[in-house]
């Protein structure tokens, strides 16, 4: 049976390095995954900045990407979860 992809929200902290973007990406890019959205920023801790990405893979696409990047040495935590559907309610007038 075929996993069904869904949105998912990456979440990972970094140390302040140079160059730590291209690294991220470069994991999307072997993998041929298209990212959604991708934030950069800082943290609430000094010198450590939060990285937000959104995919639409399978969990198990998704667990392999945050193994490989937990595995970067610059990276000190990484979480992710599956984003909720929205359900508009449209009430007759």
């Amino acid at each position: 049976m075929k996993s069904e992809n869904r949105e998912y929200t990456i979440t990972a902290y970094t140390e302040d390095y140079l160059g730590l973007i291209g690294r991220i990406n470069a994991i999307f890019s072997r993998r041929r995954i298209p990212i959604v959205n991708f934030n950069a920023g800082p943290s609430d801790i000094e010198k450590v900045k939060k990285f937000v990405i959104v995919i639409r893979e399978t969990e198990e696409s998704v667990q392999k990407i945050t193994r490989q990047m937990e595995k970067q040495v610059d990276v000190l935590e990484v979480h992710y979860h599956k984003n909720p559907y929205l359900t508009a309610i449209v009430h007759a007038s």
